[in-house]
């Protein structure tokens, strides 16, 4: 949770080596904090999950916090508990009011890889970043008066294998949500849900597999 409120709070990057990426960081001139050890223990099983962190200057990356972390040793994945399981984080939305600033600092400053740079009259301008199978997606939307000097983390994405199937559970669930339709991205059918979200704007995505039309 935000410490403004409900929403999303920050973006937390996973490294192999988290004093390599300190070191990049101080040559970006992106200020991070030095490297601290943290735990967290679950209360319930007594298991506890150990890494290290850094994050860089909010003030530097515009008002979008940054965390990057080294774990300890490999987190099991969680189980799934129904049929229609959301897969993973597919995309993270930065709003921003500022293009060109937003790509210097996602990729040249860190490094991530630009895959798209696209421009629309009613949408915007999208940029979509590489990270892993994740994507840092940062839009600049078409409209004016807004927030030139920080960005803002703005929406999540889900993934998961059969929308159609998804939608059903979550309705049965009293959650509500869009009917599916056509992703921006071909290849892809998405849906918006409303409610649950703790304020944040969320999408469900499903990827038509290669090779099926």
């Amino acid at each position: 949770m935000s410490i403004s409120g409900e929403g999303l709070a920050s973006i937390c990057f996973r490294v192999d080596d988290v004093a390599k990426a300190h070191r990049r960081l101080e040559r970006v001139a992106l200020n991070p904090e030095p490297v601290v050890e943290v735990e967290s223990r679950d209360l319930d099983s007594g298991t506890s999950l150990r890494w290290k962190r850094t994050r860089t200057d909010t003030q530097i990356s515009h008002g979008v916090r940054l965390f990057f972390i080294e774990l300890a040793e490999e987190r099991a994945r969680s189980a799934a508990i129904t049929q229609t399981p959301i897969l993973g984080l597919d995309h993270v939305v930065v709003s921003t009011g500022d293009s060109e600033r937003a790509a210097a600092l996602y990729g040249a400053r860190l490094g991530l890889d630009m895959a798209l740079d696209r421009s629309h009259p009613d949408w915007g301008q999208l940029m979509f970043f590489r990270c892993g199978d994740l994507i840092v997606e940062v839009v600049k939307r078409p409209v004016a008066g807004g927030d030139q000097a920080h960005d803002k983390l703005w929406g999540l994405s889900w993934r998961v294998a059969d929308i159609e199937a998804t939608r059903a559970r979550l309705l049965a669930a009293g959650l509500q949500v869009s009917e599916a339709r056509a992703g921006r991205k071909p290849g892809t059918r998405v849906m918006s849900l409303y409610s649950g979200t703790c304020g944040i704007h969320t999408l469900i995505l499903e990827r038509t597999p290669k090779g099926v039309t």
